[in-house]
């Protein structure tokens, strides 16, 4: 069995969490050394979460290997854009609440904000995030792929260089290129090209004045349902270049969305759902007994849990929300909303139940065997048995699922 180590990906931490913090303390205490980031995730949370994990930790800097990225503008750094408040070069206006560069003037703009939030005076290794959203915004047809390649190419170049000049102001030790498009076929029209980025980063080097380029890494998402990413990694693996993996346990397929672990059965959800049908019937809240018995209905619709929890945030909690707010009796109120966490927190345990029976199933028909284990636990030492393959990027939102990584290993 090869080496490959856990890192820690924080794309949905925050600081704003105790049990996200948590999570992370424990897991520097606990010997997890990479961390991943990005100056989008959580709109810069997420680094302010890793500097206050460190402090918490007692972890020494230079101990720790962090990443983090930059390329997106999204919530307020888009609403300032957008007001003319920020001017941004290469701007790629990819949809409505998502736009992107990795302008040189960017790129170091935002690192300077990174550095901030993570209190710290270097980055261990600096990613362009999702550089292919030109080629998406640009590539509609055959005919549009040589010229968008081209332009991509100068536009990485001017980013490389930017970044050998932050390793000689000590800013970052090094870089690279996180893209979800190095996962793709090569005659896919939105396919990033790597074999040549070596090349680039040379070039880049010699225009920075450095003797030798600090081009190391590269990150994308390999899992078993999506394996062509292993191509790219053996390139990288025999150039001498760092391999991190995302999205080990979220797999995209012709079919979908698959979430690749195994959630067991809520004892209590029966109950929970009763205790609410009897509460609204008792106080003739007819619209929130439809809402429970819509849910009910659709639980086994969803086919990853993700969906569930998103269509519960924008949807189904504001709509109770209003419900409640035309509560007029307090005592009513105090009756019902101690029942509404409990239902739909194992409403969420049932649907990722339900999912992972799905998943499982799927997995059996394309051949896998799970051998009894947990999916997660099948799908991470498949990964972790692959020698393309530095570094696996998990999210831990919990300290329980850091206990589970560290079981793997």
């Amino acid at each position: 069995m090869t080496h490959v180590n856990i890192g820690f990906g924080t794309y949905r931490i925050s600081a704003k969490s105790p049990q996200h913090l948590e999570a992370l303390t424990y897991a520097m205490q606990n010997g997890i050394r990479l961390f991943d980031t990005s100056a989008n995730y959580a709109a810069g949370d997420s680094e302010r979460a890793i500097a206050s994990a460190i402090r918490q930790s007692g972890s020494k800097r230079e101990e720790l290997t962090i990443c983090s990225k930059a390329g997106y503008i999204q919530g307020p750094l888009l609403e300032r854009v957008r007001r003319g408040a920020l001017e941004v070069f290469d701007l790629v206006p990819y949809q409505e609440g998502c736009y992107h560069s990795i302008h040189s003037d960017f790129l170091k703009s935002q690192l300077s904000g990174t550095l901030e939030r993570l209190e710290t005076n270097y980055i261990d290794t600096y990613l362009l995030h999702n550089p292919e959203y030109f080629l998406m915004h640009t590539i509609e047809k055959k005919e549009d792929v040589e010229p968008a390649r081209n332009e991509m190419n100068r536009r990485i170049l001017e980013a490389f260089i930017a970044l050998e000049e932050e390793v000689q102001a000590g800013r970052i030790k090094s870089y690279g290129i996180s893209s979800n498009s190095f996962a793709k076929t090569p005659d896919a029209l939105h396919f990033m090209p790597y074999t040549h980025l070596i090349a680039l980063a040379r070039e880049a080097a010699t225009e920075a004045g450095s003797d030798t380029h600090h081009f190391t890494t590269i990150q994308l998402p390999i899992n078993l349902l999506e394996t062509e990413g292993l191509k790219c990694a053996a390139w990288a693996k025999a150039n001498g270049l760092t391999v991190l993996v995302n999205r080990p346990l979220n797999a995209f397929d012709s079919e979908g969305m698959h979430r690749l672990a195994t959630y067991e059965k809520p004892d209590e959800y029966e109950t929970n759902r009763e205790k609410l049908l009897m509460a609204a019937d008792t106080y003739s809240l007819s619209e929130l007994r439809t809402v429970v018995t819509d849910l009910d209905s659709i639980k086994g619709k969803f086919k990853w849990p993700g969906a569930a929890e998103e269509a519960l945030q924008r949807q189904t909690i504001p709509f109770i929300q209003g419900i409640l707010s035309r509560i007029p009796d307090q005592q009513v109120k105090s009756a019902v909303i101690p029942l509404l966490n409990p239902f739909l927190h194992s409403y969420l345990q049932e649907v990722s139940h339900l999912c992972s029976q799905k998943t499982l199933s799927y997995l059996h028909a394309q051949g896998y065997e799970d051998a009894g284990h947990p999916i997660q636990h099948y799908a991470l030492r498949w990964l972790i048995n692959r020698p393309e393959i530095d570094t696996i990027l998990l999210g831990m939102r919990k300290k329980s699922y850091v206990d589970d990584a560290l079981t793997l290993l």
